[in-house]
């Protein structure tokens, strides 16, 4: 089957995922939460490291929670888990513009927006288009995270202004509606198999094979490669979700306006679908692990121009963030399924993503310490832009990999096997 055969079979499923990505627990929660930090610390007293503190809850909860939305995905489709999970999502942002009365009640239900909206984040969505997707599944994976990059050029501006109109209950109230739209869009596009039998059909049959895939998956963690993609993601989401999450509480201290401040939100967003482009299309031509490599040193020259120029460097350091969070959204799902394969894909993603989720909570946890404790942004960025050269240096020493890593039959059924390069 040709590339373009491929995208002819799967485009709905393009349209869900790009979709429910965008108004996901991601696109929804690492792009707006910042909006509401400088609110928030005047009408409940919010530090900003108690904020860190409440983006670390919601990083934990996603990664607790991505351990039992993976098994709900094998077990009842990837349209009612979604569905279920963006509802939950959506009442949970209700309860934040409701029952916010304190810092501590701020960082529980944040909390349980990561846990709850687990499967509106690409662990379903991944594994959905990589079942849809061999030959051009690093460009359909790209197109598809460009939702993400929409979302975040789009939604903070609406958000910034009921914000500034209506307050910022009602500034979680516009999140919690688009939260809900995931249920409806998952239900009526989403499809993990095409028409009941095929590639998808045997591929969950197979994954269902417990003792099989345990093995393929004890031999996945004895890998080099298992190792070294979870310390380089992990590290690269210490530079950027830290950086990312501040970025709107460090323009305004730098000077900026709050309508500025949202702009550069969006330039972040553009820069997230600048590389899905870029990016999506070179994974399927390129070593995906060089490509990392280049998006790491990106944000770090970003951080570094914004630490010595300070705001007139804010334009580049806002896209180059989105182009650094794009990148390592993007490639993690490729290059686990170009390393090990569908077959234990959910597992491998969930610890590879679930690690990636805590070390995002850490981050602008110390990100804010730094700032409280230096009363100032720029030793956090200095320690950042060194964290992105060493997760660039991790990415170059990642192996070859196999380009079409799954073994067909006749019939297109997925064959379980062992993780291509992956000592």
């Amino acid at each position: 089957m040709t590339k373009l055969d491929e995208f002819k079979r799967g485009w709905t499923q393009l349209i869900a995922a790009t979709l429910g990505l965008g108004i996901g627990v991601i696109g929804l929660g690492s792009y707006n939460l910042g909006l509401f930090a400088k609110d928030l610390s005047i009408s409940i007293g919010l530090t900003k490291t108690q904020y860190g503190a409440g983006y670390a809850a919601f990083t934990l909860g996603l990664a607790l929670g991505l351990q039992m939305w993976g098994r709900m995905l094998t077990r009842f489709g990837a349209a009612k888990t979604t569905a279920g999970s963006a509802l939950a999502m959506a009442l949970c942002f209700v309860a934040l513009a409701k029952l916010t009365t304190s810092p501590e009640a701020y960082v529980a239900i944040v909390g349980c927006i990561g846990f709850f909206g687990g499967a509106t984040s690409g662990i379903t969505f991944t594994r959905t288009i990589s079942g849809w997707f061999d030959r051009g599944r690093g460009f359909a994976l790209g197109l598809t995270q460009i939702g993400l990059g929409m979302s975040g050029a789009v939604v903070p501006l609406g958000v910034s202004r009921i914000i500034r109109d209506y307050g910022w209950s009602n500034g979680y109230l516009a999140l919690a509606f688009l939260a809900a739209l995931g249920a409806p869009i998952a239900l009526v596009l989403l499809r993990l198999r095409q028409g009941g039998s095929g590639a998808e059909q045997v591929s969950l049959q197979s994954i269902e094979r417990a003792e099989q895939v345990a093995v393929q998956f004890a031999e996945a963690k004895r890998s080099r490669v298992f190792w070294t993609l979870l310390l380089g993601f992990s590290l690269t989401t210490l530079f950027v979700s830290g950086a990312s999450q501040h970025l709107v509480p460090m323009l305004r201290e730098l000077g900026s306006s709050p309508a500025k401040a949202a702009a550069y939100i969006s330039l972040t967003g553009i820069g997230t679908i600048c590389v899905r482009l870029v990016f999506g299309w070179l994974s399927d031509l390129v070593h995906a692990p060089w490509l990392m490599a280049i998006s790491c040193l990106v944000g770090a020259c970003g951080m570094l121009l914004v630490a010595w120029g300070g705001l007139t460097y804010a334009p580049v350091y806002a896209f180059a963030l989105g182009w650094a969070f794009g990148g390592e959204i993007d490639l993690i799902a490729y290059m686990t399924t170009r390393y090990f394969g569908l077959a234990i894909f959910p597992r491998v993603y969930a610890w590879q993503y679930g690690a990636l989720s805590i070390f995002a909570g850490v981050s602008p946890f110390a990100i804010g310490w730094l700032a409280d404790t230096f009363k100032s942004y720029e030793p956090g960025l200095f320690i950042s832009a060194s964290l992105a050269v060493i997760a660039a240096g991790l990415f170059l020493t990642l192996p070859r990999y196999r380009i079409h890593a799954e073994l067909e039959d006749e019939t297109g059924a997925e064959h379980l096997s062992a993780p291509v390069n992956a000592h």
